[in-house]
């Protein structure tokens, strides 16, 4: 009798390492493992989830933060696969590197969902937005605006990231219709603001005059339109990715020209039917395509809501 009351507290103890696993009991199970909580972006999709994840009472979320870390986000999927969850919301770090994360969540029969960043490989439902409609809606926008023999600087986001060289290629693709305007610089600021003060500072003392600078993302616009007022550089047009308060704030203000809308509302919500879907036993789609929209100066009170 003393041997089975030792083993059952044994097995206790170690059921109450397990987080959430006592409120999961009889429930559906998602493991969400975000890209960094840092992030500004990605931490408002994260709590958008969260929020839609509430309708369904008989939904439990199970949340890890990677902070950048693809090892550490493959071993919170290691972490999710053990703990038998029933689907695994992933916003990668990197699209090569989750790879393997991905395929023993195929293995395990776990469905997968790739949020807001795609994947190398591997089975999964993706949900977000095309990276290459963004910058090519930033490159349409500064085609129109441009001056005659315009100079332009290029803030990129993370080297070796998917959606860093989607943006990209996006816009210069769309900017190859104006042959006069020459690009003067093109550098990566990892989609930090501070960098992207940074970067811009030293472009600012390299460049007497540029007209426009687009970034890859919202906070390197704003570092760099720091770097600008410090300097009182005036007339230099900027463009950002994801359309957050601060980069609304400053279209209002006329500080920022442009930014393109990331729905991260709109990404939470699809990523949430895909679960839905899961939990009522449907087949998934492929992809749920979320659409990017340009804000200007014009229709930005439509997003301050």
């Amino acid at each position: 009798m003393k041997r089975i009351t030792l083993k059952t507290l044994a097995l206790a103890a170690v059921l109450a390492t397990v987080p959430g696993l006592s409120a999961a009991a009889g429930k559906f199970v998602v493991g969400y493992t975000n890209l960094a909580d840092t992030d500004v972006f990605t931490m408002s999709r994260k709590t958008a989830f969260a929020e839609a994840a509430k309708a369904s009472p008989e939904l439990s979320v199970l949340f890890a933060d990677a902070n950048g870390d693809v090892s550490r986000q493959l071993d919170q999927i290691d972490n999710f696969i053990a703990k038998k969850v029933n689907a695994i919301v992933i916003v990668p770090v990197d699209f090569q590197g989750i790879v393997p994360g991905i395929e023993k969540a195929n293995k395990a029969g776990i469905p997968v969902i790739a949020l807001g960043i795609k994947a190398a490989g591997g089975t999964y439902t993706f949900v977000g937005s095309q990276n290459v409609d963004a910058g090519r809606m930033q490159g349409e926008f500064m085609v129109r605006v441009l001056p005659k023999n315009a100079q332009i600087v290029y803030l990129q986001g993370q080297p070796g990231l998917s959606h860093s060289k989607e943006r990209q290629e996006g816009f210069l693709a769309a900017l190859s219709g104006r042959k006069d305007v020459k690009v003067l610089a093109n550098l990566p600021a990892n989609y930090d603001r501070a960098e992207g003060m940074k970067v811009t500072e030293d472009w600012i003392q390299r460049f007497p005059k540029f007209d426009a600078l687009i970034a890859a993302n919202d906070q390197m616009a704003l570092g760099a339109l720091q770097a600008l007022k410090a300097a009182n550089r005036k007339g230099v047009m900027i463009s950002g990715i994801d359309g957050t308060k601060d980069a609304l704030a400053a279209i209002q203000a006329g500080e920022m020209s442009q930014s393109i809308f990331q729905n991260a509302r709109g990404q939470a919500e699809g990523a949430y039917k895909v679960v839905k879907m899961a939990m009522e036993g449907k087949p998934l789609p492929k992809e749920m395509l979320i659409p990017f929209e340009s804000i200007v100066k014009e229709n930005v009170t439509n997003y301050m809501k």
